[in-house]
């Protein structure tokens, strides 16, 4: 995922790439000075308390953009993440069990794949990797299986795109449904057919074509995320969806992190809880605060300003990070992918680069955000809500079957 990004800076809107921001480059080793756990350790290396590995472990934990890929440590000369995309059945019991100790139970898995060709190629490794370890892996296409997740153990994939100018007519949103796309981001952050993008100078809002999409998305019941697209966009297409829950899979809230594009304003978030969608909050560091320093403490208060705003069931998790996060990436490329990175991203770091928040920048942060809601005083239900039970809850109002 993050390592696909590699073209998104120079060229923006463009790119066939990852999720929100920067391209890290794949193969890279884990900064050494840095205080990571590496791959054969578990949760266990940490003092998580029992009530968090409870609530943790009772509860469908959803990252709506994340993935279990590593491209930072390698077997047989390849990063993991190329050698499961292209070996089958390269994804060891160990590999799963790893996975399953981070706590993340559904993987929202989706890069920014702008072409019908190259979504078709992305359809067909992920497929193809489910295929190849059905005892591993469950891709989360319907109802059914959402529901019974948990007692099967798998790792559960979400296939999603963050765009969707692959919908080339209203018949593709069905041919793509069939390989089982669930979610859609209507834009990335630039122009297409369907609307605006955050980093557009005028929004100019959803298009009749794009009205149609998301028309045709809810009748087979995909997904409509929005959390790249421009305000007006946004507004749009929460106001196209009849009768099913608008999604915002990983974005801030403006209120929190004024003037930040990337940011969903209250009259948005107003508006998605209204259809009973879910907002997930990241955790890069320059999309929760306008400055440094960035706490975990800055990623909780997201969670607490929804749920004041609108009510703890419309929050939850969209990391915008694999497990590892592109943190583990060599200190100079991290410092040159911000140094470059595009002025409407108003990137900022600390003095170690890092894109991620501390305590939230390894394989195991829900733990640490379990952590946090426990300690702010969060009932039980509220903290299962945010972990996961708010997007399983929307996705089975979108799912038809």
């Amino acid at each position: 995922m993050t390592s696909k990004r590699r073209t998104f800076i120079k060229h923006l809107g463009a790119t066939v790439a990852g999720m929100t921001v920067l391209p890290l480059s794949a193969n890279q080793s884990a900064d050494p000075k840095q205080n990571y756990l590496p791959i054969k350790e578990g949760k266990e290396g940490k003092a998580y308390s029992a009530k968090a590995r409870r609530l943790i472990k009772e509860t469908t934990c959803i990252d709506m953009l994340s993935t279990f890929g590593d491209d930072y440590h390698k077997r047989n000369g390849k990063s993991l993440t190329t050698l499961w995309e292209s070996v089958p059945a390269s994804f060891t019991h160990e590999d799963y069990q790893f996975v399953r100790d981070a706590g993340v139970t559904v993987f929202g898995w989706g890069n920014m794949i702008p072409t019908y060709d190259d979504m078709l190629k992305f359809m067909a490794v992920q497929n193809g990797i489910i295929a190849s370890n059905p005892h591993y892996f469950e891709r989360i296409d319907t109802k059914s299986k959402l529901e019974q997740l948990s007692s099967s153990n798998k790792i559960g994939l979400l296939i999603t795109n963050q765009e969707s100018s692959h919908f080339r007519s209203v018949d593709d949103v069905d041919l793509f449904y069939g390989l089982g796309q669930r979610v859609s981001q209507l834009t990335y952050n630039g122009k297409n057919r369907l609307g605006c993008g955050a980093f557009e100078d005028t929004d100019s809002g959803i298009t009749p074509f794009g009205k149609q999409i998301v028309r045709r998305m809810n009748q087979v019941g995909m997904g409509v995320d929005l959390s790249h697209c421009g305000d007006k966009t946004t507004l749009g297409g929460i106001e196209a969806c009849e009768g099913a829950p608008a999604l915002i899979t990983h974005a801030s809230c403006r209120a929190l992190a004024k003037g930040l594009a990337r940011a969903k304003t209250d009259e948005a978030i107003k508006a998605m809880a209204k259809t009973g969608g879910v907002i997930g909050i990241p955790i890069l560091r320059f999309m929760i605060s306008e400055k440094e320093p960035v706490y975990i403490e800055h990623f909780l208060n997201h969670i607490d300003h929804v749920a004041q705003l609108v009510g703890i069931e419309h929050v939850g998790i969209g990391s915008d990070q694999a497990l590892y996060t592109e943190d583990y990436g060599d200190l100079q490329l991290r410092k040159d992918t911000l140094d470059n990175a595009p002025a409407k991203y108003q990137c900022h770091t600390n003095e170690d680069y890092l894109l991620t928040i501390e305590k939230l920048n390894h394989p195991f942060r829900i733990y640490d955000i379990a952590e946090g809601l426990i300690k702010k005083g969060y009932k039980d239900e509220h903290i299962k809500m945010v972990l996961g039970d708010n997007f399983k809850r929307a996705l089975t109002q979108i799912f038809k079957h």
